[in-house]
């Protein structure tokens, strides 16, 4: 990230930005897209002593943190480290199928359009998704289905 400095032709005024650069894949041309428009220099300079100099240690800051955000993760596990009985560290991605099926036949907006004339407060579409989700994969009843609702990749309810 940078701080761009345009001076319009016709005012000669100055506009600051904090622009990130980037390179697109697809067409591999240079894109610039625009993190913070800060405003023109002259209206800036009222503000801060040096406009210009601050905002540059901002972008900096900025792209120091963009780059801390995108930074690969290393952790280390002890191999005498014992994972607890009682945790659910296993989640199921098996129902993607089955929720494509689910959109395709257009439950969801069929429940969303139903619920949308009521005064309920639960989402029945996500109910519906736990119910016949877990039903298909793991049958059992309805409270073993709840209690079992946080084996889904995502939370269904």
């Amino acid at each position: 990230m940078y701080l761009r400095k345009a001076t319009n032709k016709k005012t000669g005024r100055t506009y600051l930005s904090i622009v990130h650069n980037y390179r697109d894949k697809t067409s591999k041309t240079t894109r610039s897209v625009i993190i913070k428009s800060l405003g023109y220099l002259d209206e800036l300079e009222k503000e801060y002593d040096d406009p210009i100099g601050f905002f540059t240690n901002e972008a900096k800051r900025l792209e120091k943190q963009r780059l801390a955000e995108n930074a690969s993760l290393t952790f280390t596990i002890a191999k005498n480290e014992l994972i607890p009985s009682n945790s659910v560290n296993r989640k199921n991605f098996g129902y993607a199928a089955l929720s494509k099926i689910y959109h395709e036949l257009k439950i969801d907006t069929f429940l969303r359009n139903r619920q949308r004339h009521s005064k309920e407060q639960y989402d029945a579409n996500a109910i519906m998704k736990l119910l016949v989700f877990s039903r298909l994969l793991y049958p059992a009843s309805k409270r073993k289905t709840h209690e079992n609702r946080h084996i889904f990749f995502i939370a269904l309810y």
